[in-house]
């Protein structure tokens, strides 16, 4: 006998979901759409809803709430909470769905609907596929199998997930994009997962990079842009049909600010390096992302084409970390700002300006001076003269590395230059074969130390000995390795620009050319300066390697 509950007229709300993750297996490495995925469609579920009720003349449908493309583990669906808020305002009574997957997949959550608010509320609750009804009282087993079906539903979200995050983390690792927006400079090839230049936004980043060289802060750099009519980032993705919105942007049409270009400025994709994994979520059931630390980020180095050299946007690194704000009413930072030091207390050299009549005298005084005598003495250097020697030693420094330049050219143009690689590539593959000969006979020692072969005093004799091999090994082949990397990057490749600079006749110091080759000025009390170039260790070792190079091609000549 049917119980009076179905003699009664009943409100209903249909509920509907599709989660994107729903129906989707990852099998071998590949996301698979699964074979019930048409049975799951939204229009499907309606209509499964519609045809169910027909058979149901005390249930009258008062409305569908529908949810496309969220998740079945949080409950902060905006049609779903629209359902409760109508449950609450006496505007329905029942809720039905195709399943109990349907209505969510977190058995906590689930049960507490079904089992305590519902009852609570006088609601009546119907999951076709799983044959429950809340309103009939002779199906009381469905008490019990109904929290085990959740359970399972649970359970499968947390498999999904799981399969999920595991596919992610290795394609982060092969170096594939798998963000849901490219950043601006960049665009998805005809593989969605491999990034290639937009070349007009990649223009853009590069005269940022440039104006940036040439000492404009970032505000002004943005001023710049605007100037000129060029979209923002956000307002260029809009444009091109993305469906992008920054979380931050405060006007209507977003605007370059001095954020937006520091974003690209110190954003190491440029370089062709994809960083990914900076954040994450502890579990599927907790959405809130969380900073990973810097050691856990996937990091790929050479994953796509670069739009700014790695060297360049060292060199902007660098001029970031240093103190150069620009001056009240410029656009531009002085030429020797955040370069100039005093070689005696460390304190930075500031720029001073006297004027007598029309004649203007630029100077440049210690700053620990000037606060108290006491800390240091008087390091007070002309501007004419500090640009007299700058220039002066400059030029001779991009003479050597000019010079160093044609000699790597040519090694590489030689005959024996493949050779020398040759040699080299040997030689690494051979030391590593040592290092990993040399763990197996530690093993081996360890298993017959172990099986009572050699006493603990031989095992530990034979262990430090091997221990020692492999530290001497990779010592080598640490620098069988610089060697390498010394005799074939790029950074070094002959520019044509150099060239032309050294034989202008007018040189002038600009402070693009400054911020690429040099590092720091030390000024000393006697107007002494002492120039630190960039990467001066490192030219020093490649031009001791050219010339060991140069000397193995004239013995083989003579031989």
């Amino acid at each position: 006998m049917l119980s009076n509950k179905f003699l009664k007229k009943y409100l209903c709300g249909a509920y509907l979901r599709l989660s994107h993750s729903d129906d989707v297996t990852v099998e071998n490495g590949a996301t698979v759409q699964g074979e019930n995925l048409q049975s799951n469609s939204i229009a499907n579920q309606r209509e499964y809803i519609q045809d169910f009720l027909q058979h149901k003349p005390e249930i009258e449908i008062v409305d569908f709430y529908i949810d496309d493309g969220y998740s079945g583990v949080n409950f902060e669906r905006p049609d779903f909470q629209r359902m409760i808020q109508d449950i609450k305002d006496n505007r329905i009574n029942c809720v039905i769905v195709k399943d109990l997957s349907r209505f969510g997949r977190n058995y906590i959550e689930v049960g507490k609907y079904i089992e305590r608010l519902f009852p609570l509320l006088g609601v009546r609750f119907i999951a076709i596929n799983d044959s429950y009804d809340s309103a009939d009282d002779t199906a009381a087993s469905n008490n019990i199998i109904v929290p085990f079906k959740n359970l399972i539903n649970d359970a499968y979200c947390r498999d999904i997930s799981i399969k999920i995050r595991s596919h992610l983390e290795v394609k982060r690792k092969r170096g594939e994009f798998i963000g849901a927006f490219t950043v601006y400079g960049y665009m998805r090839g005809a593989d969605k997962n491999k990034l290639i230049v937009d070349s007009y936004a990649a223009g853009i980043v590069k005269e940022i990079f440039r104006m940036k060289m040439d000492g404009m802060s970032q505000q002004a750099i943005a001023d710049e842009l605007n100037r000129m009519g060029v979209l923002s980032p956000a307002e260029y993705k809009k444009e091109q049909g993305s469906g992008y919105k920054a979380v931050f942007q405060t006007h209507s049409k977003a605007k370059w600010s001095a954020m937006a270009v520091m974003r690209i400025l110190t954003n190491e994709i440029y370089t062709g390096t994809l960083i990914q994994g900076k954040e994450s979520s502890p579990n599927y059931k907790v959405k809130v992302r969380q900073k990973k630390p810097k050691e856990e980020w996937n990091r790929v180095e050479n994953a796509h084409e670069a739009i700014i050299s790695k060297a360049d946007f060292e060199v902007i690194s660098d001029i970031l970390q240093k103190d150069t704000r620009v001056s009240v009413g410029k656009s531009q930072v002085s030429l020797y700002s955040g370069f100039l030091v005093c070689a005696d207390c460390g304190c930075s050299i500031v720029r001073k300006k006297a004027c007598s009549g029309s004649m203007e005298y630029i100077y440049y005084v210690c700053s620990g001076n000037r606060k108290n005598k006491e800390v240091c003495s008087n390091h007070r250097i002309s501007e004419n003269a500090l640009n007299l020697a700058v220039t002066k030693t400059l030029r001779l420094h991009l003479k050597y590395l000019l010079d160093l330049q044609e000699s790597i050219q040519y090694i590489r143009e030689s005959s024996s230059h493949s050779d020398k690689v040759e040699v080299l590539v040997l030689q690494l593959g051979k030391r590593k074969e040592e290092i990993e000969k040399h763990k197996r006979l530690k093993l081996e020692c360890y298993e017959d130390y172990k099986n009572g072969l050699i006493s603990q005093e031989e095992y530990l004799l034979f262990k430090q000995g091997l221990e020692n091999r492999i530290e001497e090994t990779q010592k080598a082949v640490t620098e069988l390795g610089k060697k390498k990397r010394l005799l074939l990057d790029g950074r070094y490749e002959r520019e044509s620009w150099l060239e032309e600079l050294l034989t202008n006749k007018d040189f002038e110091i600009k402070r693009s050319i400054l911020v690429r080759f040099i590092s720091r000025i030390f000024i000393y009390e006697d107007h002494r300066i002492e120039i630190i170039f960039r990467y001066q260790d490192e030219i020093r070792q490649l031009a001791e390697l050219v010339k060991e190079i140069k000397q193995d091609m004239s013995l083989g000549e003579v031989v």
